[in-house]
């Protein structure tokens, strides 16, 4: 009898993950599918699966719903196929799921690699079916092989606060990534202590300190080759925390980073602007701008910036649509005068 009930109960497990996967594959919150196509499947009476369709709506599995579709629910439907029936509440909205795979594809990584990363989140997102209007995905021509491996090291690292040692990278004249070099000849080895790892301007950052010097850094993590990370915990010289603002408060690496449209070294000031034309090129960049109208399409704006990344941002809109004016402060009014006579000179 014992006997019996162990199959029947692994009969019913069975049953229940056949079900689970079926709504998986083949239902989302605009196409379900009938208990008596499930039933069709697996093999097993209607009143069976319909008996485990409605324990699992109550259950919720894995935090997901399970549920049925009306036809009611289904009236602002946006597919061109909308279905009544059965279904699993996917595990990314669509929303999520555009955002992680786009990000996934600007990563710059392994073609392969990719194409198999964003399939699963197509998966989990029950739009599998779209997967294909996305085109392939190809590996960029001179691509770090270690990318991948060191993104997983870090993250250990970062998570465990272990030192790490690398090389850095810098482009040779056909384009390959080769180790920066010692006066001697010999490849140059970094030491430091992770943080973070951030996403900007097109490239995946390392933000870290780097040993002995006192500032923090922004490396690109593509660049570095040959990692080792400390085998013990807590080998960190500097911890984080032990960076403060010029006011000595602790800082906020997300305020920190929005204050840096291009990541640099140097303390934040403030930089006050003439903008004329519109405010996209301001608000895209700096997201804590304050700005105050003072005439038709023209507005005085305060920003917080290092000086050479306000320098590096002012001098990529010179030729657009919208106007830019740096005020304030007088030395990068300077520097950006010097960087035009330097352009004439070359371009005249």
């Amino acid at each position: 009898m014992a006997q019996d009930s162990d199959r029947n109960t692994y009969a019913r497990s069975g049953i229940v993950i056949g079900i689970l996967e079926l709504l998986d594959e083949n239902a989302d919150l605009e196409h379900g599918v009938t208990a008596v196509w499930l039933a069709d499947q697996l093999g097993v009476t209607e009143k069976t699966v319909r008996g485990h369709l409605h324990a699992l709506r109550e259950m919720q599995p894995f935090g997901r719903k399970v549920d049925q579709l009306e036809r009611e629910d289904l009236k602002n439907a946006t597919s061109a196929d909308p279905r009544p029936g059965w279904y699993i509440e996917p595990v990314f909205d669509t929303a999520q799921m555009r955002l992680l795979a786009d990000g996934a594809a600007r990563s710059r990584s392994d073609g392969e690699y990719l194409q198999d990363l964003i399939a699963k989140i197509y998966a989990f997102a029950s739009r599998s079916r779209q997967l294909g209007i996305r085109g392939s995905l190809l590996t960029p021509k001179h691509y770090n092989r270690e990318f991948l491996n060191n993104i997983e090291q870090l993250n250990d690292a970062i998570a465990h606060e272990r030192g790490i040692r690398f090389l850095y990278c810098e482009y040779d004249v056909n384009g390959e990534l080769v180790p920066r070099l010692m006066p001697d000849g010999s490849a140059k080895e970094y030491v430091a202590d992770p943080y973070d790892l951030r996403y900007k301007n097109e490239k995946y950052y390392l933000i870290c300190h780097l040993r002995p010097y006192d500032n923090l850094a922004y490396l690109h993590v593509e660049r570095i080759r040959d990692l080792h990370v400390d085998a013990a915990d807590c080998t960190l010289e500097r911890t984080f925390d032990s960076f403060t603002d010029k006011d000595g408060a602790p800082i906020d690496l997300t305020s920190f980073l929005d204050e840096r449209p291009y990541p640099s070294s140097g303390s934040a000031i403030s930089v006050r602007l003439r903008v004329e034309g519109g405010l996209e090129p301001v608000f895209d960049w700096f997201p804590d701008a304050k700005a105050t109208q003072i005439g038709d399409d023209i507005y005085e704006v305060t920003v917080k910036s290092t000086h050479w990344a306000a320098i590096w941002w002012a001098l990529q809109y010179t030729t657009s649509g919208v106007h830019i004016t740096v005020l304030e402060p007088q030395s990068i009014r300077d520097e950006l005068c010097r960087a035009g006579h330097i352009l004439l000179n070359r371009y005249e």
